[in-house]
């Protein structure tokens, strides 16, 4: 325990004089106190250079602060920046491939207005071309929006009437 340690204050009067006896064994000096001594100049000059230097450090510690925060919020910013960019192309993308669906549906409009038959003969549903041309190297499957891909196989068209047809139901509720 050195001489300068607060918990001496609390120690115990025997602990103290032990202390002391040990040391005149010892033959070791009573110890000095520095408190007691008068201040020199130069010990008042270095108290107060002590004093700037640890009030430079401060004022400089605290502005080493907020640029450490800005120094982590900027890959934040820079991710969210980048992800802006992104959003920004994919919406140009995205707009850009409606203005040509717009077109292709168009022209597919244009050709069945053309391919329509004359109102003398009787009203078929217009027939559409197998393949449209596909924009961008796309597949023509995906130009159509909402129509399924044509099945491979032979499939007859079949009229279906207005009305539910079963052989073996009555009719509960009139319409």
């Amino acid at each position: 325990m050195s001489w300068h340690d607060p918990a001496r204050s609390l120690e115990p009067e025997a602990d103290t004089a032990l202390r002391n006896e040990l040391r005149a064994l010892l033959g070791l000096p009573e110890p000095e106190l520095r408190f007691e001594a008068e201040p020199t100049p130069e010990l008042i000059r270095l108290a107060d250079d002590l004093r700037r230097e640890a009030l430079r450090r401060n004022r400089t510690a605290r502005r080493r602060t907020s640029w450490m925060l800005l120094a982590a919020a900027l890959p934040f910013a820079l991710a969210l920046g980048g992800v802006g960019v992104w959003g920004l192309g994919q919406k140009h993308k995205a707009d850009e491939l409606a203005a040509t669906v717009a077109r292709e549906e168009a022209q597919i409009h244009q050709l069945a207005a053309a391919q329509a038959p004359r109102p003398e003969a009787p009203a078929a549903q217009p027939a559409l071309p197998a393949r449209v041309p596909a924009a961008k190297g796309r597949p023509a499957q995906v130009l159509l929006m909402g129509s399924r891909p044509k099945p491979k196989e032979l499939v007859i068209p079949v009229q279906r009437s207005a009305e539910p047809s079963a052989n073996d139901t009555e009719r509960v509720k009139a319409r």
